[in-house]
């Protein structure tokens, strides 16, 4: 599969605890495309909603130069914008999302705390947004505690609405068994809707997604990745609406 989407990165240098510099940046950059990404989103943290403007004024001038820059250095390689929101009882006080979406469409990639959420936390979060026509992609759901902890929650999250974006490195075990194999059911029962790197340096958790492909079990719904890498992704570009193809629910399979 070539020229796949990777909706999850940080790469933008300086932004978050990601690449620290653009020469950083221009790396992942040109891993990315060489290991098969075809596109990918830029989506530093937006962590403090006090930042917001500050940041979205940040990474509009830091994007362009980092275009300017592939553009210049010939690498073959699509940007996107976008944010990775966290979620905590402060996203109450905001009325006014649109600017933090991906590509400034109705989806809008949002983390939390890996260990203090609870499904009640998370379902509020996530009706909150969609009171605002926002669609919540819930950034690694293979990584969170009570998910985990209840298989159920995923299929709750998922039945009002709400998307699941996996990380490229959990179905190889970069998290651990108990994380490989969340993901892996994700994916193969069609829990996963969007696969991101999630890359933050040059080491481990970089742009090459392929690398982590290359690790995945021998049986993987293929069916499943291609919406994930390729036809979800598109709709997010074109903000059109995803629909879901379950294979059962979560918690029985």
């Amino acid at each position: 599969m070539n020229n796949y989407f990777d909706i999850h990165s940080h790469v933008l240098w300086g932004m978050d605890d990601g690449a620290q510099d653009l020469q950083t940046s221009v790396e992942l950059c040109d891993i990315a495309a060489d290991s098969g990404t075809g596109t990918l989103f830029l989506t530093p943290h937006l962590m403090y909603w006090e930042n917001a403007e500050y940041l979205y004024d940040k990474r509009e001038y830091k994007f362009e130069r980092l275009l300017e820059i592939l553009e210049e250095e010939e690498i073959p390689l699509d940007i996107k914008k976008g944010f990775e929101i966290l979620c905590d009882d402060d996203i109450f006080d905001i009325k006014y999302f649109k600017p933090y979406t991906l590509c400034g469409s109705r989806y809008a990639l949002i983390e939390f705390d890996f260990f203090k959420p609870t499904y009640e936390d998370v379902n509020s979060w996530c009706d909150y947004l969609k009171a605002f026509g926002i669609v919540p992609v819930i950034a690694h759901p293979e990584r969170y505690e009570f998910f985990l902890n209840d298989y159920s929650a995923i299929d709750k999250l998922s039945e009002k609405g709400n998307l699941f974006q996996i990380n490229s490195g959990s179905a190889a075990g970069m998290f651990g068994d108990e994380v490989r194999d969340f993901a892996v059911r994700m994916i193969n029962y069609g829990f996963a809707d969007f696969v991101g790197s999630d890359a933050h340096d040059m080491r481990i958790r970089n742009t090459d997604m392929e690398f982590c492909f290359e690790n995945y079990p021998d049986v993987i719904n293929e069916e499943v990745m291609r919406r994930a890498l390729l036809l979800n992704p598109l709709k997010i570009i074109n903000d059109e609406q995803i629909k879901v193809n379950r294979l059962g629910y979560f918690a029985e399979i």
